[in-house]
C-alpha cells in the first residue's frame, strides 16, 4: 500500500494536478478486467487487447496515429507473452480512429485490415472463451520505445521489438501490395537511401503540433541533409516517404530522376485542416487507403540500404523492421515541443 501512495505522490509531482486527476480517474475506469463468455480454451488464458479509449473526457493523451496504435498493441503483446497469456487485438468493440462500417480487406476489425492476430485465434472465438482478460485501456510504459534517441542504439532493445513485430507480421493482402509497390517505384539495381520526413504534428510549420513530439527540421534544412547524407553514404537512390506534398516536389526538382516515391493523396504545407475543409487523407473512404500506403512505404523502408529523418510512429516502425541490417543511418535530434501537462 505504501508503494501504490507512494507511486501517486511521484506522479502528481511530474504531472499538473489536472492531468494527474484525470489520468488516474481514466485508469481506475479503464483498468485491467477479468471475465468469462463461454466454454472454449479451458486451458488457456486469452488476453484481448482493447484500445486507448480516445474519446473519454478523462483521456488526457494524444490522440493515435495508425502506427502509434500498433506500438500501443505491441507494448501489450509483451505484457500477455510475459504472463504465458495468448493475445487478440479488438479494434472492432474497441474501435480506433480507421475502424469503417464496410469490410476492408475482408476485415470489420481494424487491426486484421493490415496484419495477422498475433496467434491466429479470431474475436468470435475469444469471445467465446472461459477464462478472458479484457486488457487495460493504456499503454504499457516500459515497453513503449518513446522519443529517447539512445533507446534506437541499444542493439538489445532494437531486437527484443523485432521479434515482437514478427509475431504479428502484415496479412497476406498487404504483403501483395507492398510487393506490387516495390516493383513499380524501386529499381533492379543501386543503393537506396531512405528518408522520412513528418510533418502532421512534427513541423513547426504545421497547424499543430503534438506535445512532447520530436521538432522535425524545416523543409530547406531537411533538403540540405538530405543531400549531405546522399553524397557522404555514396547513395544513389533517395526513397522518400512523406505525409506532406510541398517537401517531395521541392525534392524532385532537386534530384529528380534519383528520387523514388508512391505517388499518394498528401497535406499542403500552410493549410489549415478542419470541419469546413477536412484533412484529404481522412476522407471518408480514404483513411484506410491512406493507411495502406502509409504501411508500404514504412515496409519499404525498412529494405533501403540506409534511413535518414526524425523518430516518429513510421520511422520507428521501420528501423525496428531492419534491425540494424542498414549500413549507414542518422537520426536527426532538434529537441521537442513542449508538454504543457508536465510541471
Amino acid at each position: 500500500m505504501f508503494a501504490k501512495i507512494k507511486q501517486v505522490v511521484q506522479y502528481y509531482r511530474k504531472w499538473k494536478f489536472v492531468y494527474a486527476t484525470k489520468n488516474l480517474l481514466y485508469y481506475l475506469l479503464t483498468r485491467e478486467k477479468k471475465k468469462s463468455y463461454g466454454k472454449r480454451n479451458c486451458e488457456k488464458v486469452i488476453y484481448i487487447i482493447r484500445s486507448i479509449k480516445e474519446d473519454s473526457c478523462l483521456y488526457t493523451g494524444a490522440q493515435h496515429n495508425l502506427l502509434a496504435n500498433y506500438f500501443y498493441v505491441l507494448s501489450h503483446i509483451k505484457y500477455a507473452e510475459d504472463h504465458g497469456w495468448i493475445s487478440v487485438v479488438d479494434q472492432k468493440n474497441y474501435p480506433v480512429y480507421n475502424l469503417q462500417q464496410d469490410l476492408f480487406q475482408g476485415s470489420d476489425n481494424p487491426w486484421e485490415y493490415f496484419w495477422i492476430q498475433p496467434a491466429g485465434i479470431s474475436l468470435e472465438e475469444a469471445y467465446q472463451s472461459k477464462h478472458v482478460v479484457l486488457s487495460k485501456r493504456s499503454w504499457y510504459g516500459q515497453w513503449d520505445l518513446g522519443y529517447q534517441t539512445k533507446n534506437y542504439y541499444d542493439k538489445k532493445t532494437v531486437a527484443l521489438f523485432h521479434e515482437l513485430m514478427n509475431h504479428v507480421p502484415v496479412n497476406e493482402e498487404t504483403s501483395k501490395y507492398i510487393q506490387k509497390v516495390k516493383e513499380r517505384i524501386f529499381p533492379n539495381s543501386g543503393k537506396i537511401m531512405g528518408v522520412v520526413y513528418r510533418y502532421g504534428g512534427h513541423s513547426v510549420s504545421c497547424y499543430y503540433q503534438g506535445e512532447g513530439h520530436p521538432i522535425q527540421p524545416a523543409m530547406d534544412e531537411f533538403l540540405e541533409l538530405i543531400t549531405k547524407y546522399f553524397n557522404e553514404w555514396n547513395m544513389d537512390f533517395i526513397f522518400l516517404t512523406s505525409d506532406e506534398q510541398t517537401f517531395v516536389d521541392q525534392a524532385q526538382n532537386i534530384f529528380g530522376d534519383q528520387i523514388l516515391v508512391l505517388p499518394r493523396i498528401r497535406m499542403t504545407e500552410g493549410m489549415k485542416y478542419d470541419q469546413s475543409h477536412t484533412n484529404p487523407m481522412r476522407e471518408e473512404g480514404q483513411v484506410n487507403q491512406t493507411a495502406l500506403e502509409y504501411i508500404a512505404e514504412m515496409e519499404l523502408l525498412a529494405q533501403c540500404d540506409s534511413i535518414l529523418g526524425s523518430i516518429t510512429s513510421g520511422f520507428r516502425y521501420a528501423y525496428l523492421k531492419n534491425n540494424f541490417h542498414y549500413e549507414h543511418f542518422k537520426i536527426i535530434e532538434h529537441g521537442f515541443f513542449n508538454d504543457t501537462r508536465r510541471k
